[in-house]
């Protein structure tokens, strides 16, 4: 790989079967190349736009925003990915401008969140046990029970 644009794509689609947020591929290709993704000339294609919320899922990004590379992603295996990115390098590919909306990707988000939020609420009810269930805690015998 020798441009910005070729190292935009591989943390993408890397950051993309990973199951990362826009944020963990904009952190790798800031890691890499030492370049802001801002200060790159000529500007990056398949960013995403300014006021973009970057913790948002790369899979929901690419699926909302480059319906295309989506569908690639999900048709092919991993093994593949190094023919994409060689396709990628003559693209003028951008992002869309309007987000598609797919409603199964709107479920399957939902789901996620829902699921993250009910095991953060039993992670803490785990945690914060009182002490009548801790076996630490040292119970006396029924004296008159047993004679």
């Amino acid at each position: 790989m020798s441009t910005p644009q070729e190292y935009w794509d591989a943390c993408l689609i890397r950051t993309w079967r990973q199951s990362g947020s826009v944020l963990d591929a904009m952190k790798m290709f800031e890691s890499i190349t030492k370049i802001r993704m801002e200060d790159v000339e000529p500007k990056l294609l398949r960013i995403p736009r300014v006021g973009f919320p970057w913790k948002l899922g790369v899979k929901v990004f690419v699926a909302e925003h480059l319906s295309k590379i989506s569908a690639r992603l999900w048709d092919q295996p991993p093994e593949k990915d190094v023919a994409l990115l060689k396709k990628l390098q003559d693209s003028k590919y951008d992002t869309e401008k309007d987000a598609i909306n797919n409603n199964d990707l709107r479920n399957e988000m939902n789901k996620t969140y829902k699921n993250k939020k009910k095991m953060e609420l039993l992670s803490k009810t785990i945690s914060e046990r009182n002490s009548a269930t801790d076996w630490g805690t040292m119970k006396t015998p029924n004296r008159g029970r047993y004679k």
